[in-house]
């Protein structure tokens, strides 16, 4: 794969009159990749690395762009150690099978696909490995037309919305319940809680299952709730910043918020904990499987085909709804806590998946 371009072990070097440059090391990616790429993510040399057009980038890695890298670079480098592979032995087919499998299990679409692509082709152009099998592997999927196919910006029309939310949870009064117990049928109504505010606020899963109490706003005024997104008990991807949940998301989550924070004769909350969405009583969290699966039944009661029935295409569609209203893509940068603003210009095309009878003329 090296075609003999290092001694194994040793660090090369390219002389002229005046110079004597000090070239990387494959082995050491061999022997630590992690270790070596996070060591990397810190240089010049990964701001170089990034020329595209003949445009050289001149600005240091932001700490948010630093980490999306790492979580990235770490789920690969997993991924690899699995297949007893080193780093430096990859080749174009090791890296399609890669992506091929994240899209499998529903990871990734066609955006995040080419940005794991990029950051892998910029490592290898930084190991100088020729061919660079990251750069092969993106020719690969373009030509097979596997870069295209993208099915993460699919989004609801506005008689979907309607049906999802007709189809929610059931929100039957309480019945009769012993001192001190929960309101029978709680979990329903949180279930209706959680995903109205997934489709109108824009969360991730984790974001949804993580909001604590302390990060909802203006929760009982008539405008829109104002949450202020942490990364805490959230996914390591999640950042801190501001979204709005309006609408009938709001109108939910308010109705939810007056049972969640009910308290008992002795004035402590029947419900424990301060997460907004707990998994039971005792305050503990919602498992991502047990939303993700609510989630599929109501897309199931609503009658609605999509390709991902789970929260990615409720954030979708707050993402498209945003700027069919006029919300910019700085906005929506904001309110979905994304790291750069391109990366929200994937929602300007997102579409409703469409019919194989339309896919036939």
């Amino acid at each position: 794969m090296l075609d003999g371009a290092f001694g194994a072990g040793q660090h090369a070097t390219a002389s002229s009159s005046n110079t004597e440059v000090l070239m990387p090391d494959p082995t050491e990616w061999d022997d630590a990749p992690i270790a070596s790429f996070n060591i990397f993510i810190k240089t010049d040399d990964f701001i170089q690395t990034s020329r595209r057009l003949g445009k050289v980038a001149t600005e240091p890695v932001s700490d948010k762009s630093a980490a999306v890298y790492r979580f990235m670079f770490r789920k690969f480098a997993t991924w690899l150690a699995g297949q007893n592979r080193s780093f430096s032995q990859v080749e174009e087919q090791d890296l399609v099978r890669f992506i091929s499998q994240l899209r499998g299990s529903g990871e990734q679409n066609s955006g995040i696909t080419e940005r794991y692509l990029r950051l892998l082709e910029r490592c290898y152009n930084y190991l100088q490995v020729a061919p660079n099998p990251a750069t092969s592997a993106t020719k690969l999927a373009t030509d097979n037309m596997y870069l295209a196919q993208n099915a993460g910006t699919e989004a609801l029309t506005t008689e979907q919305i309607e049906a999802f939310v007709a189809a929610l949870p059931s929100l039957d009064p309480p019945g009769a319940n012993r001192p001190g117990r929960a309101p029978k049928a709680w979990k329903r109504r949180r279930d209706h809680a959680v995903q109205a505010t997934m489709l109108f606020g824009g969360l991730k899963v984790a974001e949804a299952i993580g909001l604590h109490v302390d990060e909802v706003e203006d929760s009982f005024s008539e405008l829109p709730i104002r949450l202020k997104i942490s990364p805490e008990d959230k996914h390591d991807t999640s950042y801190e910043h501001e979204t709005i949940v309006h609408g009938y998301g709001a109108d939910a989550l308010r109705r939810w918020l007056i049972e969640r924070l009910a308290v008992d004769a002795k004035g402590e909350r029947v419900l424990k904990g301060d997460l907004v969405f707990p998994g039971n009583d005792q305050g503990k969290p919602m498992s991502k499987v047990t939303l993700w699966r609510q989630v599929k039944e109501t897309f199931a009661r609503a009658g609605i085909d999509v390709n991902r029935s789970g929260g990615r295409t409720l954030r979708n569609t707050f993402a498209a709804q945003e700027l069919k209203h006029g919300r910019t893509k700085s906005d929506l940068k904001g309110y979905l806590g994304l790291v750069l603003e391109r990366s929200a210009e994937i929602y300007e095309t997102a579409q409703p998946r469409k019919k194989k009878s339309d896919e036939a003329v």
